[in-house]
């Protein structure tokens, strides 16, 4: 099972949570009225919930006037599902590979699947290649 979604993923420094989520929620409203931010059960996590594209507001995001010390990633979630193969998955990541990038960093947190992360990572980056990407592992590891 698998949907489109409109989530933004944000790391933030521990404990900034809540007044970063009110600032992050201030600002996108303007730009989505509906939009919800709230915290997970992991520390420094949040998720931007909106109408609009996430590609969007993780742009937006990256030059709102929030400290950049503050915000420690900002991830555009593009696709969430549950796989329990690899293949899967990799026919999940082709449909989404786009000539408009040449690089593409890649990390797997894959919570609850068969799939482990390295696994995942491997076959996305030997995916990526095969298709004559430049593909890395999240830390600069070729």
């Amino acid at each position: 099972m698998s949907a489109m979604v409109n989530k933004v993923l944000i790391t933030v420094k521990s404990s900034f949570e809540y007044g970063v989520r009110q600032d992050i929620r201030d600002y996108l409203f303007f730009f989505d009225r509906d939009v919800s931010v709230r915290a997970t059960e992991f520390r420094g996590v949040l998720i931007v919930e909106t109408n609009i594209d996430p590609k969007y507001v993780a742009g937006l995001l990256i030059n709102a006037p929030i400290p950049e010390n503050v915000l420690t990633s900002i991830i555009p979630i593009i696709h969430e599902g549950s796989y329990n193969t690899i293949n899967d998955l990799i026919d999940v990541v082709r449909r989404y590979v786009s000539s408009d990038c040449e690089t593409y960093v890649v990390r797997c947190r894959l919570r609850g699947s068969l799939i482990s992360d390295s696994d995942c990572e491997s076959s996305i980056i030997n995916l990526l290649r095969g298709l004559g990407f430049h593909a890395m592992y999240r830390g600069g590891r070729f």
